[in-house]
């Protein structure tokens, strides 16, 4: 099974072929909104970029660094300010072989002429851009990210294993699969656990999930009086452990051949677990995505409209009401599986064959309504 992709100077393949412009520092992200607006550019702004110490600092870094190296961005701009810890002429450089620019606010003399520079920098990499053309690519070559939000008991039932089953069918391809979330892993760390290629990965993963809980701790909190959300419990859900069970299974059935730090580059095959960071759903996509997956496959069951610059999402619900009046944000409807009119895996090789089709250029809903948000979690340290 092939599609048609970008073939970047690193050797890795991108499904897109955006212009990004990209904040180094959440003190510029008005100017860099401006441009991209000014562009109809894809944006890339935080509430980082200064002030961070140690871990958060470096999770920043690894994150934005991500984000200009991602091999769906043919070309990059990047705002600074010019007094931020993250400086925008060296993340530029990090874009190593690819069309980038940078400018300083401060350099060029505030914000209007930032704003006037910014474009005619856009417009530049854009004509630059377009000369990269698609090749014919394996899908063993794709990296697929798995998420959900604003989960239901569909989730765990029918969107989730759909999802697993589509994993299993990329793994078995030659690809690869990002199983993110810790905050969610708590309660099914130990059956992941067993899956893992060795005792020690084994050990790790339950590692990171306790992590997460002391980090809760010290403020006389748990994990669970947030997880699951109210609206997860609206949707059915009752406690973190079912939940969790549910949403594991997006992992599909095959072994864990490692574990990724948030943000960290895959070099791997097979299906790997990233130890996500702290924050919103929007800071666990970040991470995975600036690991490199080039798409996203998002299950929901109340319907979330969470996009990414970087990356098509692709929304998957199991619940048909959901499909029927959220019709602007779900792609794929997984509801026959929870109907019975589907068996598992007929639907996740269905859902592949969307995986390709979105990979050879099919727009999503979120890349087609501009429902992209993009967050920098924080790092729990225990």
């Amino acid at each position: 099974m092939k599609f048609m992709g970008y073939r970047r100077n690193d050797g890795r393949v991108g499904v897109r072929n955006y212009v990004l412009v990209v904040s180094t520092v959440f003190c510029g992200s008005s100017v860099a909104q401006k441009i991209a607006a000014l562009t109809d550019t894809a944006l890339v702004t935080h509430q980082g970029g200064c002030g961070q110490l140690g871990p958060d600092k470096e999770h920043t870094l690894e994150i934005l660094t991500g984000v200009v190296t991602h091999p769906n961005v043919g070309g990059v701009l990047v705002v600074g300010l010019g007094c931020e810890q993250v400086d925008a002429k060296e993340l530029m450089a990090a874009a190593d072989g690819k069309p980038a620019r940078y400018l300083s606010i401060h350099d060029v003399g505030g914000n209007q002429n930032a704003e006037k520079s910014g474009v005619q920098l856009v417009n530049e990499l854009k004509l630059e851009v377009e000369k990269a053309k698609r090749v014919p690519v394996g899908i063993d070559e794709l990296i697929i990210a798995t998420q959900c939000g604003s989960s239901d008991t569909g989730s765990g039932l029918a969107s989730n294993p759909v999802v697993g089953e589509l994993a299993d069918l990329m793994v078995g391809a030659g690809g690869t699969v990002i199983l993110g979330e810790t905050g969610s892993l708590y309660g099914a760390a130990g059956l992941m656990a067993r899956r893992a290629v060795t005792p020690e990965l084994g050990q790790r993963i339950i590692e990171i999930t306790n992590v997460r809980e002391r980090h809760y701790k010290r403020m006389g909190k748990s994990i669970k009086e947030a997880n699951p959300t109210p609206g997860n419990i609206e949707g059915g859900l009752t406690t973190l452990v079912e939940k969790s069970l549910g949403g594991v299974r997006k992992g599909g059935t095959t072994p864990i051949q490692g574990l990724l730090k948030p943000g960290e580059k895959i070099m791997g095959k097979g299906l790997w677990v990233m130890d996500t960071s702290l924050g919103l759903g929007a800071c666990a996509s970040a991470d995975m995505l600036a690991g490199g997956a080039q798409i996203m496959a998002y299950t929901t069951g109340k319907g979330n409209p969470v996009g990414s610059p970087i990356a098509p999402v692709i929304k998957i619900t199991a619940t048909r009401e959901t499909v029927t009046t959220l019709d602007d944000i779900i792609d794929f409807d997984a509801s026959p599986v929870l109907l019975g009119n589907e068996t598992l895996k007929d639907c996740g090789r269905r859902l592949l064959e969307e995986v390709r089709r979105v990979a050879d250029g099919d727009i999503t809903k979120s890349e087609k309504f501009g429902s992209n948000i993009f967050a920098i979690g924080s790092i729990a340290v225990g």
